[in-house]
């Protein structure tokens, strides 16, 4: 019922046609061709997550001519990521924590040093 109502906005607004399919055990609404390019163009700008981001930009320039389709095949096969599996966003902070903060201190402690010089003993 809901992807029948974006479906219907979609196609009154940008005149993009879309249809439903059933996969599995939910529904989905799926673009094809120029109706899908065109609303890859559309929804860019609003696209923040890096890779999907970057997975717009790979389909558009291919589509436009700018890469080939051997370019565009290894470029994509890099943004793919298995489900479950460790992501390059996730799961990753305290390794970047553990490494990153012996530098921060050492760069901290320095720089106080060069300010103001060797702490006085009171």
């Amino acid at each position: 019922m809901v992807l029948g109502i974006l479906r219907d906005i979609i196609a009154k607004r940008f005149g993009i046609i879309g249809r439903i399919y059933p996969l599995n055990n939910s529904d989905v609404l799926m673009f094809y061709d120029e109706s899908a390019v065109r609303l890859l163009r559309l929804i860019r700008p609003f696209v923040h997550h890096p890779l999907r981001r970057l997975r717009i930009e790979l389909i558009l320039a291919y589509y436009d001519g700018k890469i080939s389709k051997d370019e565009f095949m290894k470029l994509y096969e890099q943004t793919k990521y298995e489900l479950g599996a460790s992501d390059v966003k996730r799961n990753n902070a305290l390794d970047v924590l553990v490494r990153a903060a012996p530098q921060t201190h050492t760069h901290g402690e320095s720089r106080h040093k060069k300010l103001h010089g060797p702490p006085s003993i009171n």
